[in-house]
C-alpha cells in the first residue's frame, strides 16, 4: 500500500512538472519562441521605428503576453516559418510584453487581444493590424494585403 501511494505521488509531480512547463516553457521573445531566433528582433518600439526610418521599412510589432497559448503557438507554427521569415525580411520586428515593457504602447494601439500584430510606418502610424493567431498561409496574405496598401 506504501508503494503505491508513492507511486501516485510521483505521477502527481510528474504531471505538475509537464503542466509547468508547458504553461512557462520558452515563452515569445526566448529561443523557443519556435523558430523565431531567425527573426532580427529588436527589443524596444523607438530603436525599431529609427531603424525603420533609415531602412525605409515598415515596423512589425508583435504584442504578446507570458500566459498567452496562441502567442506561443503563432511563434512555434507562423514565425518560424521559412516563407513568412523571408517575408518578414521586409520589415523591422520588434516583440513587446503588453503587460511589461510593451503595456504603454499597447494602450497606445488599443491592444487589448493577444497576439496582435501591428504594422506602423517610421513615424509610428498604424498601417495595418493582424489581431489573434494564423496560421503561416493566411499570415502571409494578410502581409500581403498591408504592404500594397502603403
Amino acid at each position: 500500500m506504501k508503494r503505491a501511494s508513492v507511486w501516485g505521488v510521483l505521477a502527481v509531480l510528474a504531471l505538475v512538472v509537464a503542466v509547468v512547463a508547458t504553461h512557462h516553457g520558452g515563452g515569445p521573445g526566448t529561443a523557443t519562441g519556435g523558430g523565431t531566433g531567425a527573426l532580427p528582433w529588436e527589443r524596444d518600439l523607438p530603436t525599431a521605428l529609427a531603424r525603420a526610418g533609415s531602412e525605409k521599412k515598415l515596423v512589425m510589432v508583435d504584442f504578446y503576453t507570458d500566459w498567452c497559448g496562441w502567442c506561443r503557438r503563432f511563434d512555434q507554427n507562423t514565425l518560424s516559418d521559412s516563407n513568412v521569415q523571408r517575408a518578414l525580411e521586409r520589415v523591422v520586428s520588434v516583440r513587446l510584453n503588453a503587460e511589461k515593457d510593451g503595456r504603454e504602447a499597447a494602450q497606445r494601439f488599443n491592444v487589448d487581444g493577444y497576439p496582435t500584430i501591428l504594422f506602423l510606418n517610421a513615424r509610428g502610424d498604424e498601417v495595418g493590424r493582424i489581431p489573434g493567431y494564423l496560421e503561416p498561409r493566411p499570415f502571409l496574405a494578410e502581409i500581403e494585403n498591408i504592404m500594397e496598401k502603403v
